[in-house]
């Protein structure tokens, strides 16, 4: 319920990995570039950014928001430190959502984006041409990707939503 909820929040003092925050998260993976949109639960000041670009501080890599819910980044694949994973077939890049100017705290929020080329795409991974994962916002952590918080899509464009907005499966008709 609603007050469990809260309670888990003030316990958490890692920065880690919390599937919260935001009420989507849409990818789109266009022939040239990958645009990325997020939805946030409360207004935003703070800053989106792919990462590696935070010094920069220029976009199309970096936006200064001020204010809304709804951010995006647009950016090509050679652009905003895009890798290319031969193994996946796969541009990948991750991008972060951070509450301060400055620092990471935690309820910061960082998606791993991955837009598959499905030319090169082996067989056992063709059905997926577009996901999003929740990583750790902090860099400099070793916790990996939290599995459970992430979206495949076989089409170009995939959304990710929290858990806690699913129904559990026994309400479903």
């Amino acid at each position: 319920g609603e007050s469990e909820w809260k309670k888990d929040l003030t316990n958490e003092i890692n920065i880690g990995i919390r599937d919260s925050g935001y009420s989507r998260v849409v990818l789109d993976c266009e022939d040239e570039h990958m645009a990325f949109v997020v939805t946030l639960e409360e207004e935003f000041e703070g800053v989106v950014y792919t990462r590696g670009s935070f010094h920069s501080r220029r976009g199309p890599c970096f936006l200064d928001a001020s204010g809304g819910k709804q951010f995006a980044l647009k950016f090509g694949y050679k652009d905003c430190g895009t890798k290319y994973n031969e193994v996946e077939g796969a541009h990948v890049n991750t991008v972060v959502v951070q509450h301060d100017d400055d620092l990471i705290f935690p309820g910061d929020l960082a998606f791993d984006l991955k837009c598959h080329d499905t030319f090169k795409v082996n067989t056992t991974m063709s059905s997926i041409k577009s996901s999003i994962s929740m990583v750790d916002p902090d860099p400099s952590s070793k916790s990996s990707s939290k599995d459970e918080v992430v979206a495949k899509s076989s089409s170009s464009v995939v959304t990710l939503t929290p858990k806690r907005l699913t129904p559990p499966k026994n309400e479903e008709l």
